[in-house]
């Protein structure tokens, strides 16, 4: 009886080993075959030497992303600023190299297109250098179209923006969110507009306003309430603690001022109103 258990044990191991020693066989064989077959293709294609040499001779500028992303705790800025408002804002500051990625896109496009002309007329795949080929020629094949497609060039000719703006609440929890994606020529128009000023003074209404929304909106409702505690809750210019306090912009947005918090001060809306657009440092 011990030895039938013994025997029955000895076989509940032995099939499982015998399975696990055959897979790795068939493992083995298909790793050493492909591998074999990869050199073949590698150095007696005839197609993939053509491609190297093309390769050589195009080189592709590099682009970087402009993508754009940025939250709101404020819904009524969320709102009201769309996803152009905010590109317009940001291409202020950064204009000069997103031009610069534009022309390179341009550039990789017209060179990319004169790329796939030289290797349609230069690459015929399925030629070898040699008579003698592989028996699996259906295998040979499918490596070197999957070798030869790896080693194209793939640069990027097509230049867009992403933007995606995000309502949270004030501790930063996600509750929606918008998205828009600009092409090149949405973006060149926004550049073309930029452009268009007199000293600080931006020509085009829209691209005006578009920036005054932003920088308006870049007082979130955690630094409001900084400001507010900062000021002891009271309007710095009467002394009042009023339920209308808000928010002032030193030097007003109209006149180049920033939503930093030494540009930021406490007022109640009746003084708010009364400095309207003077610069009045309290």
């Amino acid at each position: 009886m011990i030895l039938n258990i013994f025997v029955d044990l000895l076989t509940g191991l032995l099939i499982p080993l015998f399975l696990l020693i055959i897979s790795i066989v068939i493992f083995l064989i298909l790793f050493f075959t492909h591998k074999k077959y990869k050199k073949f293709v590698i150095n007696h294609s005839v197609a993939l030497k053509n491609l190297c040499e093309i390769n050589n001779n195009y080189t592709f500028k590099a682009i970087s992303n402009f993508d754009m992303y940025h939250d709101y705790d404020n819904e009524n800025f969320y709102d009201d600023i769309s996803c152009k408002d905010y590109l317009t804002y940001q291409l202020v500051y950064i204009k000069k190299e997103v031009n610069i990625a534009l022309k390179n896109t341009l550039d990789n496009k017209i060179k990319y297109e004169k790329y796939q002309a030289e290797i349609s007329q230069k690459c015929r795949l399925n030629q070898y250098d040699v008579s003698k080929l592989l028996r699996n020629k259906k295998y040979l094949v499918k490596l070197e179209n999957k070798i030869f497609n790896k080693q194209i060039k793939k640069p990027t000719t097509y230049f867009s923006i992403v933007v995606r703006l995000y309502l949270t609440n004030i501790n930063g929890r996600y509750k929606c969110e918008k998205e828009d994606i600009f092409t090149a020529g949405e973006v060149k128009e926004i550049i073309i507009k930029l452009n268009q000023k007199r000293g600080t003074f931006y020509l085009n209404n829209d691209i005006w306003k578009s920036i005054c929304k932003v920088e308006r909106g870049k007082v979130s409702n955690r630094m409001r309430f900084a400001v507010y505690e900062r000021d002891h809750y009271r309007c710095r210019k009467c002394g009042r603690r009023t339920d209308d306090l808000e928010i002032d912009h030193i030097v007003p947005i109209s006149k180049g001022g920033k939503s930093t918090f030494d540009n930021l001060q406490t007022l109640c809306h009746k003084c708010n109103y009364e400095k309207g657009s003077k610069i009045e440092r309290l």
